[in-house]
Order: structure tokens, then sequence, then C-alpha cells
């Protein structure tokens, strides 16, 4: 394995799929053998026994990365870092703007969710931990003396901040950063080279013998002992087996010596790419460079689809990435059960070059864009069905594709409508709240936005309204503003009635409308956007409203209404076979029994969903099973359980910026709940602690959160009920059961009729009514149902 082909460790997900907020530890598993680099692996430890910032320093190619993956699995197996050794690929973060620490922030599983800086969220995790981060592939990212970069800026503010935090980095310069310790990473001794140059040659069907060790040796020389360099010689021996063949090709030799770069080694790098680019056929040529045009990966339909404008015929694609995997100019990687394609970064940046220096380049960037529009196009049709999870993970893995693609078409004054629809489409789908990067969605959509013209238009209006929802379900205040520039753009349009419009008002008024009587016409929006959903044939919009709509109903209407609601989007879901959706029917179906009838439904409902959720590696999901299963635990009277997950809730929200709390309806809910636990549990603050100990290893959280409740007895509903009102607040809804008109039930009671109404306004606060008829219903039913 290459420099550059190391696989990203894990980012946020266990084995078993559990976004777990930061995962438990970073681990690779090496697919090829490691040669060498004992002395180096020495010296690395020697120097992190005393240095907080050490560089692993040298060309690109000469295995780095390999390096740092080979210690990070050392120092990981000696335990020499109890709060955990992670691993965090750079190579993919662009130069322009700030993104390093966000690419941080997501590999590490702390989704960059926020307004905030991510570099914040950062110090928040790493403050208090003995750890080590390793960050692979900077030198891209570090700047000059003058202006120093991203990753410089990062680890000049983050290594204070968190005091017990160590630091590796690989890059071809320095980072200039105080207290950096540089480690020379050399080229592999002759030995070594030649050990490696068998290993891969013998991996492509090549033995060399014993006779050719002599030209071997010549040929791992003339390459410098660049690990990359070698292996890129040695992918070559399936079309080229004869190695005098390989040593005396007269290409080889001129390209290794030759080039305009001043520096030596980067001459030498780009020679050899140069040389394996020269060995390939004509069409395998065209194939290299068309493909290099795509970011962070592509699977065979998107291949096929740049190459057809780019002169390669649909039943010559397949052969042809073959043979470019085969030369090892090409990874391989299986997700969601398709075979994806990732080219060397090295490789790739050559192959830009190449598009760069043709004449083809729009045509091949029109390509590009034009699939990717596509492809979000048909996962706003389709994204609500059969397969649903597959479809939001393919999306997932596509997004650096889409952000390329987006720029591209917002490039050019003709195409600024396609990028405004790109973001449109894909934020519609739902993948970015399936991979809780709903802030990534509306950098999108802004980023559209800001290059429409001054005319309004209903392109426009969906942006705005999708900013709002992706802003408001973050609880953020970015929410109030575009949705206030969306109605006065549908004031102008005379589209009160569009469906998104609908939609994001009736959420907007749902989580942030703290007076309950305004909050519950949200009910009536939702359904008005449902029903222009349904009548405009969107499927996927219709469910959420739908959806939101029942999550309404359970808070602001009554127990039948927020059962036959729950009920309903459950039956939605299912008849679609949408499974990612019909784990969120399943969480409110849990959210009705919470609220109005049975905690011990709720916590089956809860649980199935959260499994569900884990499994199909939903990120955006779990911090709110985790949540809701809290509440239902203290509701069940297992105050040291709930407490505790109420911790790790609490973690989960802040590492993936999950505002549960954020939203009024859900704050209030849980006030009311706590209050009761914390008359009832003195411990109860300690085990919330306790519970945000626990979530170093979130899997701990979520197997605490999918313990059964079957040996827990639920406390009465009629106690549950009484517990949350003072005495006098429970008197005056004896009465109010009893239909006493105020001014009856202050002569009864000695008090004044303004008093009155005061502890009727808090009785509907603490058990989530709206009107007096619901006091006396939940009065007979909960706390005196023998009348």
């Amino acid at each position: 394995m290459t420099e550059s082909s190391v696989e990203p460790a894990n980012s946020g997900a266990d084995p078993d799929g559990r976004p777990s907020g930061p995962p438990a530890s970073a681990t690779t598993a090496e697919l090829t053998s490691f040669v060498g680099r004992g002395d180096l692996l020495d010296e690395a430890k020697d120097l992190l026994a005393s240095a907080r910032l050490v560089t692993l320093f040298g060309v690109g190619g000469v295995g780095k990365s390999r390096l740092l993956l080979r210690l990070a699995d050392e120092l990981r197996a000696a335990g020499a870092y109890p709060d955990g050794v992670w691993v965090v690929r750079l190579d993919d973060v662009s130069a322009q703007g700030e993104l390093a620490a966000a690419a941080c922030a997501d590999q590490l599983g702390i989704l960059d969710n926020a307004d905030g800086p991510a570099l914040e969220r950062l110090v928040e995790f790493f403050r208090d931990r003995r750890a080590l981060l390793m960050l692979d592939n900077c030198e891209h990212l570090v700047g000059d003396v003058s202006r120093p970069g991203q990753v410089p800026r990062l680890l000049a503010m983050l290594l204070p901040e968190a005091p017990a935090l160590t630091a590796v980095t690989t890059s071809r310069v320095r980072l200039g950063v105080s207290g950096e310790h540089v480690l020379k990473v050399h080229p592999l001794r002759p030995v070594e080279a030649l050990h490696l140059l068998r290993l891969r040659a013998r991996a492509v069907g090549k033995l060399i013998s014993d006779a050719e060790r002599e030209l071997a040796l010549r040929l791992c020389e003339m390459l410098d002992g660049l690990p990359l360099a070698i292996e890129l010689a040695a992918g070559q021996f399936d079309v080229m087996p004869a190695l005098q063949e390989v040593v005396e090709h007269p290409a080889l030799l001129n390209l290794l010596v030759g080039g305009p770069s001043e520096q030596r080694h980067h001459r030498t790098m780009r020679a050899t790419i140069s040389w394996s680019y020269d060995l390939l056929s004509a069409a395998e040529q065209r194939m290299l460079a068309l493909i290099s045009v795509f970011e962070g990966g592509f699977d065979i339909e998107a291949a096929t689809a740049v190459c057809a404008d780019g002169g390669i015929g649909c039943s010559e694609v397949q052969e042809l990435l073959a043979s470019l995997v085969r030369k090892s100019l090409l990874l391989t990687e299986v997700v969601v059960g398709r075979t994806r394609y990732r080219m060397l970064e090295l490789i790739r940046q050559f192959g830009l070059q190449v598009v760069a220096a043709s004449s083809g380049e729009p045509t091949i960037r029109d390509a590009y864009a034009g699939h990717f529009l596509a492809v979000a196009e048909r996962a706003r049709q389709r994204w609500f069905g059969p397969g649903q999870p597959d479809v939001l993970l393919r999306l997932r893995a596509e997004f650096p594709n889409a952000h390329a693609a987006q720029e591209h078409l917002l490039s050019t004054a003709t195409t600024v409508a396609q990028g405004i629809d790109l973001a449109v489409d894909l934020t519609s789908s739902c993948a970015f709240v399936f991979a809780g990067l709903q802030a990534d969605s509306r950098r999108m959509l802004a980023r559209g936005l800001a290059r429409h013209p001054a005319e309004p238009s209903h392109r426009q209006l969906a942006a705005l309204c999708l900013i709002s929802w992706m802003a408001q379900i973050q609880g953020s205040d970015v929410a109030a503003a575009a949705q206030a520039e969306a109605e006065e753009v549908a004031r102008q349009l005379g589209a009160e009635s569009f469906g998104p419009l609908l939609f994001s008002r009736g959420t907007r008024l749902w989580l942030a409308e703290p007076d309950r009587d305004r909050a519950r016409e949200s009910i009536d929006l939702l359904a008005r956007a449902e029903e222009e959903f349904r009548t405009s044939g969107e499927d996927g919009p219709r469910f959420m409203a739908a959806l939101y709509g029942a999550m309404t109903t359970a808070f602001f209407g009554s127990p039948e209404e927020a059962f036959a609601a729950s009920a309903r989007v459950l039956q939605l879901a299912t008849a679609a076979d949408a499974q990612w959706s019909i784990s969120w029917a399943r969480w409110t179906c849990a959210l009705a029994e919470l609220l109005h009838r049975d905690a011990r439904a709720a916590a089956r409902y809860a649980q199935q969903a959260l499994d569900v959720q884990l499994k199909m590696k939903d990120k955006g999901g779990p911090p709110w099973g985790l949540f809701l299963i809290a509440l239902i635990a203290l509701r069940l009277g297992d105050y040291e359980r709930g407490a505790q997950l109420l911790g790790g809730a609490r973690v989960a929200q802040r590492l993936t910026q999950t505002r549960v709390l954020g939203l009024e309806p859900f704050l209030r809910v849980q006030r009311q709940i706590k209050a009761v636990a914390r008359k009832k549990f003195r411990e109860f603050d300690a085990k919330i602690r306790d519970g945000e100990s626990l979530a170093r290893s979130m899997d701990a959280v979520y197997d605490l959160a999918m313990k059964p409740f079957a040996a827990v007895d639920e406390a009465p509903a009629a106690t549950q009920a009484a517990q949350m009102l003072t005495k006098r607040e429970l008197e005056v809804a004896e009465l109010v059961a009893k239909a006493q008109a105020n001014a009856a039930i202050a002569g009864a009671l000695n008090i004044s009729p303004r008093t009155v109404e005061k502890h009727i306004e808090n009785v509907l606060g603490k058990w989530g009514l709206t009107t007096r008829t619901e006091i006396a219903v939940r009065y007979l039913r909960d706390v005196d149902p023998a009348n």
C-alpha cells in the first residue's frame, strides 16, 4: 500500500455502523506488508516522550502516511495514550477557506452542524483528554512564514487549550509552529527497497529471480528508493514482465532525470508518474485524465457519464477501470454493496494537469457537473422508498463531488440556476439530515443564492425555505432571517401557499414559538404543506410534512389526535418500505406514548428506532433517540439510568451539535420530567455527570440506552401526573375537572380569580396542554380515574 493509498481511520462509526460521536479510537487494518522503518519508529517514540508536536517530514511518496499509521498502531497497542489515538486525513481538504478544523471534527464524529467555528468543538473534545491527534497530508494547508495556513493555525490554537494533547503530522514542508520537532522520513535503504519491489511485483504475478537482483537494485536506485515510485513501477510488471525491458525503457531514463521543477524529489515523483502514464495505452491515458476530475471517489455510473462525452464508449469503461486498478493507479473500496474507485492524490493531480492542458476541459467539467445534477434530482424523487438507507449512504459518499459540481455550475451565469437546483434537490432528499450535516446543506444553498439574480423566483424561494428548515432543526438563529426573507419572496411571487414555504413556516412555529396557542397553529400549517406536496406528487416532502405534523400533534393535540397522527405516519413509511422513515415514525410513536399514555410502550418504540438508525449508520438520528430514551427511563422511575442517559445525551448533542434542547417543546418536556426526578432521586445531578463521563465511549451510552426496561416498574400514571403539580395547582385542576368556573374556584380556595388564572396557566404548561377541557380529561384519566 502506498502513502497516498492509505484509507482513512474510523471516522465516527464502529463496525456495526454506530455514529458514536467520536469513534472509540481510530483503527486501520494494513492490507499490505510494512517494509523497514524500524529506526524511524523508535526515533519517533523517543521524540514523543518529550515533544507535543512532531512532524514526519519528507517528499511526497516517501511513505509518511504509512509510517504514521504503523506508529499509531504501535502506540495504541502500548496504551501510551489512554484517551485514544486519532488519525485524520486532510488530503481532500481544500486550501481555500477554513475547512481543516471542520474535516477533523467530521472524521472524529464531531459533526459540523453549528454556526460557531469547528475549532471550538475540537477544543471542547480534547480539552481534558490525554490523546494523540495524527494529521495526515498537511502540506497543502501549511501556508508560509508570512501567512500561516490552516494546519499551523489550528495546532497553534488547539495545543495550548488542550494541555494533555499530543500531535503528529505528515507534511512535505515544515509547519513552522512553535515547539515543532521535525523527523525526516528518508527513502528506503537499497535492501528495503528491493524487498518492497519483490513483494509488490509478486502481487501482480512477477517473480524477481536471484539472477535479476542487480537489475532490480538498479531500478530501485533509479527510483530513489521512494515507496510510491517503486509500487508504481511494480504495477507495470503485468504488462512488461521482463525486468530488463523496464529498466532500459528510454522514457523511464529521460523522465527520471528531467522535468522543469527546481525541487529534485518533486521532479522525481512527477517523472515517476509521467513514466507510468506514458506506459498506458491511449485509451487508458484518456480514462485516467477523465476520472481525475472526481473528488473523493466515484462509481462506474459516474465514470461512464463523464466518459460518454470524452471519447470512451460505455462498453470500454469497466475494462479500462480494471486495468488502472491493476496498474496501481486506482484504489477500490466497497460502499453499500457497490465498488467505488479512488485515485491516489498525486496521480489525480497529474491527471488534472493533463485535463487542464487539453482543449476538452470545459466539456469534461460540464459532463461531470451534469451527472451529479442528475444524481441529486433522482435522489429527491426516489429517496422515500425501498432501499432508503443505501440511497442515503451513497449520497453521503458523493458530497465532495456535489460540492465540486456546484462550484462549476455557479462559475457560469448560464448554469447558476442548475447550481441552485443541485443544492435544493440534495437537501430535499434528507441526505444532509441523515448524515447529520445540516450546516453543510445550508452552505451549499447559501452559495447558490449568492449568485441568484435580483429577480425573485420559485427556485430562490425553495432554497430559502430549506435554509430555514435546516437552521430551525439545529436551533439556529439563522432560521428567523431565512424565513422572513422567504416570506417576502413568496409575497412578491404570490406564492403564499407554496408547499416548502408552508413546511418551513410550520416547522418554525412548532419549534420556536413560546406561546402554546400560537404554536398549536403549526398543526394546520403542516397539514396544508402535506396536501400541497401530495397534489404536486412529491412523496418524500409529503412524508416529512406528515412526520412533523405528527410530532407537533403529540405536543399540542389531544391524546387521541396524537396517537392517530403517529400511527398514520408509521403506516405511510411502512407502505413505502422506507426504513429510515420508519425509524422516525417509530420515534414519533414513542413521543406520543411518553406524553399521553404508556412510557413502557414508548420505550419499545424508541429502542426500535434507535436500533435501526445505528445499524444503518444514521448520524443525525441517534442523539435524538438517546434523548428520548433518557426521558422515558426517568418517567419509568429508573432514575439512575435516566440521569446517566441524560448526561450521555448531553455529550452527544454537544459533539454533534444536535440542538434538542434549543427547541421550545422539547425543552419544556425535559424540564417537567427532570423536576419530578430531581425530587425523587437525590443523586440525580451526580448521575448526569456520571453519564457525561461514560460518554467518553458513546458505544457504552448507546448500549445502556438499548438495555430492556422489563425489570423496572413504571410509576403509576396518577403519581406521575400529580407529582408535576404543586398542591395548590392540583386542587385547582380538581375543581376544573368538576366544571367549576374561575370565580367558583377562587371562592372555594379563598384565593383571587387572578391567582386561579395563574395556577391554570401553570397546569397547562406542566402537563403540556392548551385548554381547560384537556385539564379535566387529564385529571380524571391520570389523577383520579375512579371518578
